[in-house]
């Protein structure tokens, strides 16, 4: 990872105004930056599963989330552009249940038909009313999902 990306992100780690889960997003994200040989791959969770759950989880706290990463946006713009088609893809949005169902399809594929929609979803909601911090709850969600591609 580019050393600017490393240094935004210390920042960003040490930043009271940025959540946990939006301080992981942008370091899973910038992870990818700069590796066009896919070496990463292997230091990273897989995208096309994780990509859609960070998805499903921002969209839980939208309004929240959205100011954060727009704080983001002007505290580490370098930063920002990792995140800046995710940022997009959820504020334009408004009817969040689109993309919802959008990112359990992605997530479903990725997982060859595993889990439902409708386990997918039961499974959030229930984390996310469970936990008080999202974080906990993505990272109770991660555990399960890791049931079916581990």
């Amino acid at each position: 990872m580019k050393e600017s990306f490393t240094l935004e992100l210390q920042k960003l780690y040490d930043d009271t105004h940025v959540s946990p889960l939006v301080q992981e997003v942008c370091e899973y994200y910038a992870s990818g930056i700069d590796y066009e040989d896919g070496s990463y791959m292997e230091e990273i969770e897989p995208r096309e599963i994780f990509e859609p759950v960070y998805t499903l989880f921002l969209l839980q706290r939208r309004e929240s989330i959205l100011d954060e990463l727009s704080y983001v946006r002007k505290k580490y713009p370098h930063l920002f552009t990792c995140v800046e088609q995710l940022y997009e893809d959820i504020l334009i949005h408004m009817d969040v249940s689109s993309l919802e169902k959008e990112n359990v399809q992605k997530l479903i594929s990725a997982l060859n038909d595993k889990p439902d929609s409708d386990e997918i979803f039961n499974k959030i909601e229930s984390l996310c009313s469970r936990y008080e911090n999202i974080s906990d709850a993505l990272d109770a969600f991660c555990s399960w999902i890791h049931n079916f591609y581990s």
